[in-house]
Formats: C-alpha cells, structure tokens, sequence
C-alpha cells in the first residue's frame, strides 16, 4: 500500500506540472485558451485510452514492472515539455506522456484494492490520497520555480519520479495479485449491470469535467492580465488540498454510508459552491469556495471507482482503467469546451456550465443499484435497476 501511494504521489506530482507550465508556454508560443484546451485535451485522450489498456495488460502479464516502467518514462516525457519549440513538439509529448502516465493508475488501484483486503474503500483511498497530494505539492513547489526563474529550471522537478521509479521494484517483490471467480459483483451476468455502468461511466465523465477544467483553468481564471505563479499555485494547492481529502473522506464513508449518498450529496452540494466560486470577485473568499469545490468533487470520486472494481471483479484492471480513463478523460471533451467558451464569454460562464451539469449526475443516481457495506451491490438491487432501465 504504501509503494503504490508514494508511486501514486510521484505520477501525479509530475503529470500536473504542464498545467502549472501552460500560461508561460501560452505567452512564449501564442497560444489562446481554446488552444490551451486543446493541448490538455491531448494529454486526457491518450492517458484515457491507454488505460484499459495496460488494465489488461495488468491483469494478464502483472502489475510491477508496468507500475514502475511508466513512472519513469513520463518523469523524462514531461521534463522535455518545457524545452518545446513549437507547438507541435508540445503536443507530441503531451501525447506520449499520456500514454505512459495512463499505465499506472491501472496497476496501483488494482493493487490498492487487492491488498486492503475487507476495507477497501480505506485502502482505495490511502491509493488515491498519495495521488492527490502529489497535486497538492506540484503547484506550490512549481510556482515557487517559475517564479524564481521561469521555464528554464523546470525540467528539475520531473526527477523525483525517477527515483521512486526504481524504488517500485522492490517495494511490490513479493506481491501476487488476488484473483476472483466472479465475473460481475452482485450480478448473474452483463446485462444485469448494464444501467449500472453507463451511469457510473456518465457520473465520472460529468464529474471529471469539472475537476480537469478547473484543474487547468484556475490559474487564468485567477490572474487573467498576466501570469502569477504565486497566486495561481497557492490557489490551485488549496483546491487540490482539498480535493485529497474529500476524496479519502469519501472513500472512507462508502465503507459506511454508500456510494449513492455520497456522489448525490456532494453533486448537490457542487452546483451553488461552483457558482460562488465563478460570480463572487476573485480574492480572499476565493479559496474558501475553491476549497469546498474540491472536497465536494472529491468525495465522490473514490466512491466511483471503487463501484466500478466491485461490478467487475474478475477484471479489476480494467474496470480500474476504463473509471479512471473516463474520469481523466473528460478533459478531452470538456477542457476544449471549458476553454473556447472562456473565450467567447469568459470563464465564469464557462465554469456555470460545469455547475449545471450536475443536475445531470443526480439524474444518473437513479439507474446505479444499492448497496452492501461500501457499494457491493447486491442481486436484489441488479433486479430493480433492471426493472429500472425496462
């Protein structure tokens, strides 16, 4: 557990650097936001796709070499980002590094399920908490660097990962992956869980959105004259803070209260503090309302995936990658429409968007069945979200 956390903080540490980097690379290479959506877009369509991918390739071949191949090829990926000379170079490694950061989270969450044995959404959530700290760190250990000295000491920061790459080896000797004989939890068989996957796939690609929109756009939104490495990471740092805990508060509280409850409540809830955050001034109650954004886009986020490994437990690779691909993956669709609509009428408006949109999410709830002790869904529950979907 503790590997695959630490491994978890390194990735995503060094996958949130480019987005501390665009409104440098912006000015240096003339970029406008919409451009700027679509160079993230890159980065979410390859790390999405790829993840399934190397699910499988977990689930078939085994997880620890992947784990720690991955890690390292993207730390040397994105410490070239910085020292790209066209637009075109940008995307190519924005591409590639993608690609590599999606063989990760695959085998960690895989792994982080499998080890945490009846907890599981503690042991999930310990998974994703080193992850989110590590975009809690990257913003403000970034900020400090491009304040001090632009793009030109950047490259620096990828090399932590390269460390604890090598170290992954040795942390996982030993592990074997659990397997089970189930093919979907609580289910007889595909159709049963059909309703149950097309919601939670809509409620990730709903909810991502607003994470990865926000996760980009925060530093134009909060200094739209001119880039302010300070403001923008320590904002982005309170948003990120809190996205890490309300995403192990979730994941904890699924053991307790279900899945249901918890992505509901905090959709509800996402709807006027989005808003707040869009129309109030930016300023000091600026990191109030950007702190409960996070922590309410959080708590639903563990929850989803761990609905996810328990339909299909047989392929816990996988159905990891596939929640996690759509998750990230959303910024393929919406950064760009984040982005273009910013332009067009600016990004409070753009932002009001990712807010009615969780009227959307509350809908889906319906069609994803009850639970047993952190979202097992149970037979009783597939009849009636079968019932449900005729």
């Amino acid at each position: 557990m503790a590997t695959v956390a630490v491994g978890h903080f390194a990735v995503d540490f060094t996958a949130m650097l480019p987005n501390m980097m665009y409104p440098f690379l912006a000015q240096r290479l003339e970029l406008s936001l919409g451009i700027v959506g679509v160079a993230s877009a890159v980065w979410a369509i390859t790390s999405s796709t790829s993840q399934p991918i190397f699910g499988y390739l977990g689930d078939r071949f085994g997880r620890r070499w992947l784990a720690a191949g991955t890690v390292g090829t993207m730390a040397v990926l994105v410490a070239f980002v910085p020292l790209a000379p066209s637009y075109g170079v940008l995307l190519l490694l924005l591409g590639a590094a993608g690609i590599v950061v999606g063989g990760y989270h695959p085998q960690g969450g895989a792994i982080a399920n499998e080890a945490s044995r009846r907890h599981k959404g503690a042991g999930v959530s310990t998974f994703f908490l080193g992850g989110h700290l590590g975009f809690t760190v990257a913003p403000l250990a970034a900020g400090a660097v491009l304040a001090a000295s632009g793009l030109d000491w950047m490259p620096l920061l990828a090399l932590p990962a390269l460390v604890v790459a090598a170290l992954i080896p040795l942390g996982l000797r030993g592990f074997s992956s659990a397997k089970s004989t189930a093919r979907f939890g609580g289910f007889g068989s595909l159709g049963g869980i059909g309703a149950a996957l097309v919601a939670v796939l809509v409620v990730a690609l709903i909810r991502g959105w607003a994470y990865a929109s926000l996760n980009t756009y925060i530093p134009f939104f909060v200094s739209p004259d001119r880039p302010d490495p300070g403001f923008a990471g320590s904002m982005l740092a309170v948003y990120l803070g809190f996205h890490a805990a309300g995403a192990f508060s979730g994941g904890v509280l699924a053991d307790r209260l279900g899945v249901r409850r918890m992505i509901g409540y905090s959709s509800l809830l996402l709807i006027p503090c989005v808003t707040a955050f869009a129309l109030v001034p930016v300023g000091a109650s600026s990191y109030v309302t950007v702190a409960a954004v996070g922590a309410l886009i959080g708590a639903g986020f563990t929850p989803t995936v761990l609905l996810m490994q328990r339909l299909v437990p047989a392929h816990m690779g996988v159905g990891t990658g596939i929640i996690l691909g759509v998750s990230f993956g959303a910024a393929a669709i919406g950064n760009p429409v984040t982005g273009f609509v910013g332009d067009a009428a600016g990004l409070n408006v753009a932002f009001m968007l990712m807010a009615v949109a969780q009227v959307a999410v509350l809908v889906a709830l319906r069609w994803i069945p009850g639970r047993t002790g952190g979202g097992q869904v149970t037979p009783q529950a597939a009849e009636s979200a079968a019932g449900g979907a005729s």
